[in-house]
């Protein structure tokens, strides 16, 4: 007989397969993604918690903790009535491959939970048409600060190739990379002074000076392929030729 699996995986199951994703759901409750997961993992929820996250998502109560989202160990495809179907189908139950997206806000937690399978895919995803980039060997990351001025600035997007580890030691001297440690995340240009230490480096070097990193404090290492920059130029004056 199908028994009910606890409140925290159902709103799970329910942020998961609406418009808004948990990514969606944490913003319109104003909390860190953090915050839910941890609901995520609780057998009973405060009342006031679900009714505020029911509202969130668009559902009632009944909806999100005794219905469809609440069927054993997530089983989402098994028995479903009319309604369901429906809302399934307005929802959608399959996403269009994108790439994973760590804005600013979020790269501080990516540091202490890059290894964690349900974090990373419950991450945002960027649709960029005709990226030849696709799958989990790509990201997308936001540009914090203004270190790597004036090649990258401020809130860009970078798209990062992950470099495994046994190639940490041939890496590309003076290429871009997204380096994460173990309690940040930045963007520097790379240069290996020997197997073991390598020396970040910013194009914004009047301000930002260079620092050596050991090998050891690396937890990934992802070379920037592309940016996205946001920025129009000024308009361009031209001599007027024809009268």
């Amino acid at each position: 007989m199908d028994t009910q699996i606890h409140e925290g995986e159902a709103l799970q199951n329910a942020a998961k397969m609406s418009k808004i994703g948990v990514h969606g759901l944490a913003e319109n409750l104003g909390v860190p993604r953090s915050t839910l997961y941890y609901n995520f993992r609780k057998d009973k929820l405060d009342d006031q918690f679900k009714s505020r996250a029911a509202e969130a998502l668009g559902l009632t109560l009944d909806q999100v903790f005794t219905g469809f989202f609440n069927n054993p160990a997530g089983n989402i495809t098994g028995r479903m009535t009319g309604e369901d179907m429906r809302r399934r189908k307005a929802f959608g139950d399959e996403q269009e491959e994108g790439l994973t997206f760590v804005p600013v806000m979020a790269q501080a937690g990516y540091s202490r939970h890059y290894l964690d399978p349900t974090y990373v895919r419950d991450m945002e995803q960027v649709k960029i048409p005709n990226m030849p980039f696709r799958g989990e060997r790509y990201r997308v990351f936001e540009v914090s600060g203004d270190s790597m001025e004036p090649t990258l600035k401020e809130h860009f997007y970078v798209v990062g190739e992950r470099v495994d580890t046994d190639y940490w030691n041939s890496t590309a001297q003076f290429y871009i990379y997204v380096v994460v440690t173990e309690d940040r995340m930045m963007v520097k240009r790379l240069y290996r002074l020997d197997n073991e230490w390598y020396v970040c480096i910013s194009d914004n070097e009047e301000f930002y000076p260079q620092f050596r990193l050991h090998k050891k404090d690396i937890k990934e290492l992802w070379l920037v392929k592309r940016k996205i920059d946001w920025e129009m130029p000024p308009p361009k004056r031209f001599e007027i030729k024809i009268h």
